[in-house]
């Protein structure tokens, strides 16, 4: 707050001062500052490092059971017929696939009417429609008597669809048209008209299409299904039918090692991350003013060192293989992991199980990165989560002394300017005294 006379009496600059002495007897506060802005930024970098930790941890975990490491591909020519997809657990193997039926609804039509919109076109009564084996009774009575008003209460029950078709003919060019929307021999349509009476006509129905299973054959033999797709019939392939053909065509099902490959670089390119991300953050450049927040973190270094420590590590999980590196897994010497695709091909080739193994089980390299990663991350007792809390800890405190700070600044300034302000006062009096006694003497003259 300022206040009082600036130099008034005495001619100097007092706020100037006072603003130099405060700025003085503020460096410590605007060091705490300095203080706050690098844990800050320490505490971000840690962030940085767990954050990348755990997106390895991700990676390992998508492709940790053996079902989905072990990918397969589906190779057949195009056809216009079916389309094959494969899953986990697929069953390497050649599949001849022929398409002999598809799946379908169920249409029925009903005879022609002359009229669509007036009451009394149809009988009164119970209709009762029966679909997929679940009755329903529809009342018709003098208010939806209409062959508009049958459609819509048709078109009511679930699973159902009933419109009226215009089919333009001179005489009795109205037609109820009702259809199932769920294929398969199941899911019949059926009318009962026996409660309907009166001087309406009775409605009857005649069957377009009915309701049948897709039917294929897999090498032979003969496979049927409610619907178009064949989820279940061979685990792991997923078959969609779009049309018959007329022989069958082969499809063969093997080991998808490209796939596999660019699994196994995703892994890779997760832990990598985390090793440029802490180099990064360890540069250090005198000359240029340039210092990293992790610059002397040993507590980081340990981690890159202890994460080497298992890619380099031997597994006992396999009879032939038995580490990254034999499966094409390199380190060069910035500490980032590459791989050497056809080492790791040869691997796959001729030590399958082995390499399965050492990503799937549960002591193998995947199980025991992630596990490391753990004792870094864990939320309660993980060192990095620990290291974590103590910069959040450490700011905090710094924080607070930097408030009060504030409180002691303002009322240093505060005094200074109080006694600028009596001197000044003091300064005023005096000169008032000295101009009095100087009148006093020159008129005893």
């Amino acid at each position: 707050m300022s206040f009082g006379v600036d130099g008034i009496v005495s001619g100097m600059n007092t706020g100037a001062m006072v603003d130099a002495l405060v700025s003085v007897y503020s460096l410590p506060q605007r060091a705490l500052e300095d203080d706050i802005v690098e844990a800050e930024r320490k505490k971000q970098a840690v962030s940085g490092v767990m954050g990348r930790l755990d997106d390895l941890d991700d990676a390992i975990k998508s492709f940790e059971d053996e079902d989905d490491f072990k990918v397969y591909k589906a190779a057949y020519e195009d056809t216009d017929a079916f389309k094959v997809t494969t899953e986990n657990g697929a069953i390497p193997g050649n599949y001849a696939i022929e398409v002999k039926s598809l799946a379908t609804t169920e249409l029925e039509v009903s005879q022609g009417f002359d009229d669509k919109s007036s009451t009394g076109v149809v009988q009164e009564g119970s209709l009762v429609v029966t679909y997929a084996g679940t009755d329903t009774t529809v009342t018709i009575d003098s208010d939806n008597s209409s062959l508009t008003k049958l459609a819509e209460a048709i078109d009511d029950i679930d699973g159902l669809s009933a419109y009226v078709l215009d089919t333009g003919a001179d005489d009795e060019p109205y037609k109820l048209v009702v259809q199932g929307e769920d294929t398969g021999s199941d899911n019949t349509i059926e009318f009962d008209t026996s409660g309907l009476s009166g001087s309406g006509t009775a409605v009857s129905f005649t069957e377009q299409r009915g309701a049948d299973d897709a039917e294929i054959e897999i090498n032979g033999i003969s496979v049927s299904d409610s619907d178009n797709s064949f989820g279940n019939a061979i685990p792991g392939m997923d078959i969609e039918i779009y049309q018959t053909n007329t022989s069958a065509e082969n499809v063969t099902v093997s080991l998808d090692s490209d796939q596999i490959e660019s699994n196994v670089q995703s892994i890779l390119d997760a832990y990598n991350e985390v090793v440029k991300y802490v180099d990064q953050n360890q540069v250090y450049n005198a000359d240029l003013n340039i210092k990293g927040p992790l610059v002397g973190e040993t507590s980081i270094q340990r981690v890159l060192r202890q994460m080497q420590t298992i890619v380099s590590k031997e597994y006992s999980v396999g009879d032939d293989l038995n580490s990254l590196s034999v499966m094409g897994v390199k380190t060069g010497s910035d500490g980032t992991l590459s791989l050497t695709s056809s080492d790791f091909g040869d691997a796959l080739e001729d030590y399958l199980d082995d390499v399965v193994a050492i990503f799937t089980d549960d002591d193998g390299f995947a199980a025991a990165m992630r596990d490391q990663i753990d004792v870094y991350n864990d939320s309660v007792d993980g060192t990095l989560e620990s290291m974590k809390d103590s910069l959040e800890g450490r700011i905090s405190d710094l924080q607070d002394s930097v408030a009060e700070y504030d409180y002691r600044i303002n009322r240093y300034e505060q005094r200074l300017r109080e006694q600028f302000t009596s001197m000044e006062s003091m300064l005023g009096r005096m000169q008032g005294s000295s101009n009095y006694m100087s009148a006093f003497l020159s008129s005893g003259k």
